[in-house]
C-alpha cells in the first residue's frame, strides 16, 4: 500500500493523547482551611497514581478513530504499474555555437563541434531542435520545422552536416543577443506549434565564455522561467594572449601625417603567465621586416601604450605583428596610412591673390594642405567664360564678383547637379547675379545701415554646416565684428532658409536648394574692410563645414572594425561613378550609385576603394579585431546568472522535475481511481457510532452501581 500525502499519517501520533491524559498523575490542587482543624496536625494526602487502564475497549475504539482519519486524509491506495514507464518527456531545445573570433584558439573550436554532435545525439524522437550559431549576428543553420520534417533517424546526421560547414570567423561575441534569440526562438515555435506536448524546454550554450562578450542585450529582457540554460564550456590549455589596439585621436582625423609613428596599446589577458612580448612591423614578401622589434612589457590584466617602431625604409607600416603569446588569431594589427584627397575649388572673382585685404588672400591660407586633403583653389574672373569641365571638376565653388549671364547659367547648372556654391555679397551689385542663380526677375540688395558693428545672433546650430560649433565652447561668434553687410529678405528667394541672423535680425547667411545642391548666400563679406571673419577663429573651421556640406569630407576614418559599416564617400564629381571595394582576401565588391555605405567588413586587413573614373577615386581603409575579443580569460557565469538567466547546470533538472510531477499525477490518478479514503471513512463512522453508544451505556452504569452499594 502506498499514501498520496504520507505526512498526514503523523497524525496517528495523536493516538497517545487520550491514553497520556488517562494515566495522569492525579493530586489535590484545591486546599480549604476550617477554623475548627486549626490545633489539629497537619498529615499529607496520599495520592493515587492510576496505573492500571479502564475501559480498554472504549479507548481502543477511540485510537482507532483517530487512526483510521490519519490513514483516510493521507489518501492510501494499491499501486499499479504505469503504461508510459520510461517515456522521456520530449524537450524543445536550441544548440546555440559561438563562432566569434575568440574560438580561433588553438583546440577550442574541435571541443566545440564534439559537444554539439554530443547534443543531436542525445535527442530522442519526440524532441525538437534548433540549431543557431553567433558572433556579433545570430544565424539559424536548422530550424525547428526543418528537423521536424526530417525523419528521427536523419535528424542528427543533418544538424551534424551543418555544423560541419561552420567555422569561427572574425567578428565579436555578442552572446547576450544570442541568448534573447535563441529564447525567442522558442517561444515563437510554441507559439506556432502549440498542439506539441513539449514539457522542457533548454537552450544549450556551447563557447568558450571569455570576459569581453557583451551581455548588455539581457538586461532589457525578462528571462522566460520555463527556459534554462545549460553551458557547454570549451577550455584551452594555453591561457596567454596579448592584443595589439590602434589609439586615434578623433582630433587628429583631418591632419593626420603619414611620417608619425603611431601609438599602440599592448593589452595582457588576466590569466596570462608570461609579461614579455615584442611587436615589428611585417610587409606582404616576408615574415617580418629587417629592422629590430620592440620590446614590450604587460603584467596580466594590464595594457600599456607605446609608439609603433620605426620601419626599415622609413615608409608607413601597414602590419603590426605582436609575438610572444600563446594564440596568434589577434596577433595582426593592420594599419592604413592616410591618403591624400585632391580637392578643387573653383573661386569666381578678380582679387589678387597677394592681397591682404582680398578674401582670395585668406582663401588660399584657409585651405592650405592638410594630412587628409590635398585643396587647391583655381581663380576666375567673373566676366569671362567658364567652361563646363572646369564647373565639373570643383568640389566648391565660391562667387565674390557679379557673373555674366552665361556663367550664371553653367553654374546654375553644376548647382542642380549636386555642388554647393557660396555666393559672397561684397556689394549691393551681386543683386543680378542672386535674381539669376534663384531665377527671379529682380530682387532687393542694399546696404545695412550699421551702428559701430554687428554680431551674428540667431544660429541654426541643428544645420549640419554649424553641426561642428553645436558645443557650447565652440559655439560662441560674438566676438566677430561685421561693419558691413548687406540685407536681402529671405522671402524674396524662393525656398531659402535662414541659417544664420545678425543681431539686427538681419540674415546674415541664407541656404536655397536648387537640385540636388545648395546656393549658400553670405550677406557680408571676409575682407578686412567688411568684417573680422578672416581673422577669427571660426573662419577656416567655417569653409572646412562648408567644404564638407558640399560632399567632400575633411575629417578621415581609417581605422574600423570587424561588421562595422564603412561610409562610401563619393565627391559630386563621382557620384555616379562605379565604386570597387577590394577586400583583404582579393575579392572585389561592386557597389551600386545609390549605395552609400560598405557592409561586407567580414575579415581583418587593408581595404581598397577603387574606380574607373579619370581621376581614378581612391582610398584605404583598415579593418581589426574588436579589442573585447582580445579578453580571452573565463567570464564567471554569476555574471550570466545575475542577469536573470535560470542556469540548469546539468541539463536534467528541469527534466527530472518533470518527471517528478508526472509521476505524482500518476499516483494521483490511480488514488482517485480506487478512492480507498471513502470505505475508510464509512469504516471510521462506524465505529464512532459504536464508541458513542459504549461511552453512553458505560456512563449510566456507573452511577447505578454507586446507588446499589450505597
Amino acid at each position: 500500500m502506498s499514501f498520496l500525502y504520507p505526512l498526514f499519517l503523523a497524525g496517528i501520533a495523536a493516538i497517545g493523547i487520550p491514553i497520556v491524559l488517562h494515566m495522569v498523575r492525579q493530586r489535590t490542587r484545591k486546599h480549604v482551611t476550617f477554623s475548627s482543624l486549626m490545633f489539629v496536625p497537619v498529615a499529607m494526602p496520599r495520592f493515587k497514581n492510576r496505573s492500571r487502564i479502564e475501559n480498554v475497549l472504549l479507548l481502543i475504539l477511540r485510537c482507532a478513530i483517530i487512526g483510521l482519519l490519519a490513514f483516510a486524509f493521507s489518501r492510501p491506495f494499491f499501486p499499479k504499474p504505469f503504461s508510459d514507464k520510461g517515456v522521456r518527456p520530449a524537450k524543445r531545445t536550441v544548440l546555440l555555437i559561438d563562432t566569434s573570433a575568440s574560438m580561433r584558439r588553438t583546440g577550442l573550436w574541435p571541443q566545440a563541434v564534439a559537444e554539439a554532435h554530443s547534443v543531436l545525439q542525445d535527442a530522442g524522437r519526440a524532441d525538437s531542435v534548433c540549431v543557431m550559431s553567433f558572433d556579433q549576428d545570430t544565424r539559424v543553420l536548422m530550424g525547428f520545422e526543418q528537423w521536424d520534417r526530417l525523419e528521427p533517424g536523419q535528424r542528427a546526421l543533418a544538424g551534424a552536416e551543418r555544423i560541419s560547414e561552420l567555422s569561427p570567423g572574425w567578428a565579436r561575441t555578442n552572446l547576450g543577443h544570442a541568448l534573447v534569440a535563441a529564447a525567442e526562438a522558442i517561444e515563437d515555435d510554441e507559439i506556432n506549434d502549440p498542439q506539441r506536448s513539449v514539457t522542457a524546454r533548454r537552450i544549450v550554450l556551447v563557447s568558450d565564455m571569455q570576459q569581453g562578450s557583451e551581455l548588455e542585450a539581457l538586461g532589457a529582457y525578462e528571462w522566460p522561467k520555463q527556459t534554462g540554460l545549460v553551458v557547454k564550456s570549451v577550455r584551452s590549455g594555453a591561457a596567454t594572449n596579448a592584443a595589439l589596439q590602434l589609439i586615434t585621436d578623433r582630433r587628429d582625423l583631418g591632419r593626420a601625417d603619414a611620417n608619425d609613428r603611431p601609438r599602440i596599446r599592448v593589452a595582457n589577458s588576466s590569466n596570462a603567465a608570461a609579461e614579455q612580448f615584442q611587436i615589428n612591423w611585417a610587409d606582404d614578401r616576408s615574415a617580418a621586416a629587417p629592422n629590430e622589434p620592440t620590446d614590450v612589457y604587460a603584467a596580466p590584466g594590464r595594457s600599456v601604450v607605446v609608439r609603433a617602431p620605426a620601419t626599415a625604409d622609413g615608409q608607413p607600416g601597414r602590419r603590426l605583428i605582436l609575438t610572444g603569446d600563446d594564440h596568434d588569431f589577434d596577433n595582426t594589427l593592420h594599419v592604413a596610412p592616410p591618403l591624400k584627397q585632391s580637392v578643387n575649388i573653383l573661386y569666381i572673382g578678380s582679387d589678387d591673390a597677394n592681397d591682404s585685404k582680398e578674401m582670395l588672400f585668406y582663401a588660399r591660407q584657409a585651405f592650405g594642405a592638410t594630412g587628409v586633403l590635398a585643396p587647391r583653389v583655381v581663380s576666375h574672373p567673373g566676366d569671362k567664360d567658364i567652361s563646363a569641365t572646369e564647373v565639373a571638376a570643383a568640389d566648391l565653388i565660391i562667387v565674390t564678383d557679379p557673373v555674366k549671364q552665361q556663367n550664371i547659367t553653367a553654374l546654375r547648372r553644376g548647382i542642380e547637379s549636386g555642388r554647393t556654391l557660396l555666393l559672397v555679397t561684397k556689394t549691393a551689385d551681386a543683386a543680378k547675379t542672386l535674381a539669376g542663380f534663384a531665377q527671379i526677375d529682380n530682387i532687393r540688395v542694399e546696404e545695412a545701415e550699421v551702428d559701430r558693428y554687428a554680431m551674428l545672433g540667431r544660429i541654426e546650430f541643428a544645420h549640419p554646416l554649424f553641426a561642428p560649433f553645436s558645443e557650447p565652447r565652440f559655439g560662441d561668434f560674438t566676438q566677430i565684428h561685421f561693419w558691413k553687410y548687406r540685407r536681402i529678405d529671405a522671402a524674396d528667394l524662393p525656398g531659402a532658409r535662414v541659417l544664420a541672423r545678425f543681431d539686427t535680425d538681419d540674415p546674415a547667411l541664407l541656404e536655397m536648394p536648387l537640385g540636388k545642391g545648395s546656393l549658400l548666400v553670405l550677406t557680408s563679406g571676409w575682407r578686412r574692410a567688411d568684417s573680422q571673419l578672416a581673422l577669427s577663429s571660426k573662419f577656416v573651421p567655417l569653409l572646412y563645414s562648408i567644404l564638407e556640406f558640399g560632399g567632400v569630407h575633411a575629417r578621415q576614418q581609417l581605422q574600423y572594425f570587424v561588421g562595422d559599416s564603412v561610409p562610401v564617400r563619393r565627391s559630386v564629381a563621382y557620384e555616379s561613378a562605379n565604386i570597387r571595394i577590394r577586400k583583404p582576401d582579393g575579392s572585389v565588391i561592386s557597389l551600386d550609385p545609390a549605395e552609400q555605405t560598405f557592409t561586407q567588413t567580414d575579415q581583418p586587413g587593408i581595404y581598397t576603394i577603387e574606380s574607373d573614373t579619370d581621376p581614378p577615386v581612391a582610398g584605404l581603409f583598415a579593418v581589426n579585431l574588436s579589442a573585447r575579443e582580445s579578453r580571452t580569460a573565463p567570464m564567471p557565469i554569476e555574471e550570466i546568472e545575475g542577469l536573470g538567466v535560470l542556469l540548469d547546470q546539468s541539463g536534467d533538472v528541469q527534466i527530472g522535475k518533470i518527471e517528478r510531477a508526472r509521476h505524482h499525477s500518476n499516483l494521483a490518478e490511480t488514488e482517485y481511481e480506487q478512492k480507498l479514503w471513502r470505505r475508510l471513512l464509512a469504516v471510521l463512522l462506524a465505529i464512532a457510532l459504536i464508541e458513542t453508544a459504549l461511552a453512553g451505556w458505560l456512563t449510566r452504569s456507573v452511577p447505578a452501581s454507586q446507588g446499589e452499594q450505597t
